[in-house]
């Protein structure tokens, strides 16, 4: 999915995840301190349970991705790596 930075914000993603009974959203995407940050943020805001795969993730650069995953981790969500989530969730 697109997500123009405040993707729950006039969307009714917010209306469908509650519908369908979903709590915990995984979420992986470009642009980590912006695009990426502000969904946690707004899902977080809405009581979702948000884990960020952080190897599935990127910004402009590395310091960057790493410096927006150490502020939103524990906040707004969970940061984990993709071996990470694999092993939490036997996939």
């Amino acid at each position: 999915m697109q997500d123009d930075g405040q993707y729950l914000t006039g969307k009714n993603l917010r209306l469908i995840l509650r519908n369908m009974n979903i709590e915990n959203v995984v979420l992986a995407g470009i642009f980590t301190d912006q695009c990426v940050s502000s969904t946690v943020r707004s899902l977080a805001d809405e009581s979702f349970n948000v884990v960020v795969i952080e190897d599935c993730c990127a910004a402009g650069t590395d310091e960057l991705h790493r410096r927006e995953l150490e502020i939103i981790n524990m906040i707004y969500c969970h940061v984990l790596s993709f071996a990470e989530l694999r092993e939490v969730r036997k996939i």
